[in-house]
């Protein structure tokens, strides 16, 4: 059976024959960005990438996996600051029990500080459904925010890996969420949720099959691995 691995070098394979842009980090290791690319989006363009990255990681899901693809109309969702809504989307739904469904939404975003007429490509990734949000990417698209597109790529493709890799966690209530898979975890509140290592215990634990009871108001989904090997 095909593992994660082997699926993100299928993704990058077929990414490589379609030569789209790639751009190294513009400052060394720890170094400050400068003031002025805070306000500044050089080649939103080049962000496209995110867009066929999602698109390739739908093609190799649905011909190596036993996956189904639906595609979603535009509409509303609970992305990041301003972001809520998205263009395009499909749900990627694993035929495998116990799975949650991997969501990937595509936004065409004015940005800020960048080319008249310009769009900056965003891709949102969520789990489920389209208001659990996993990621949003790129997280902002000004130059400060830059760090390459190789970090971009990961950025994408290791919340899916770990969605699809399994088991993967999810935690939300009104004022805080907390996601958890084997590589790691995060939580976020407004300053009113409960501990982080209280949440990651309880995801673990959630993972494992325990039965547990959620924090108040708490809803909990729960994704076991798509590959049947796992």
């Amino acid at each position: 059976m095909v593992g994660v691995d082997e699926l993100r070098t299928e993704v990058s394979t077929r990414a490589d024959r379609l030569g789209l842009p790639r751009w190294p980090a513009p400052r060394p290791p720890m170094a400050s960005p400068r003031d002025e690319e805070y306000s500044r989006v050089t080649e939103p363009g080049r962000y496209r990438i995110v867009h066929e990255r999602a698109r390739i990681w739908t093609q190799a899901l649905t011909e190596v996996l036993d996956v189904t693809a639906s595609q979603l109309a535009p509409g509303t969702w609970q992305g990041l600051g301003s972001l809520d809504h998205f263009d395009r989307g499909v749900r990627l739904s694993a035929a495998l029990p116990g799975t949650l469904d991997l969501v990937l939404l595509e936004l065409d975003v004015v940005p800020f500080g960048g080319p008249a007429g310009a769009v900056l490509p965003v891709l949102g990734i969520s789990a489920d459904r389209p208001d659990v949000s996993v990621t949003v990417q790129p997280d902002c698209g000004c130059d400060a925010c830059d760090s390459g597109s190789a970090d971009l790529l990961a950025a994408i493709d290791e919340p899916i890996m770990a969605l699809i890799g399994g088991p993967y966690v999810i935690l939300h209530a009104e004022r805080w969420h907390a996601q958890w898979h084997p590589g790691g975890g995060q939580s976020s509140s407004d300053g009113d949720g409960p501990d982080h290592r209280e949440l990651m215990q309880l995801c673990v634990r959630l993972a494992a099959g325990e039965s547990v009871e959620l924090p108040h108001d708490a809803t909990a989904l729960i994704g076991r691995s798509w590959l049947s090997s796992h």
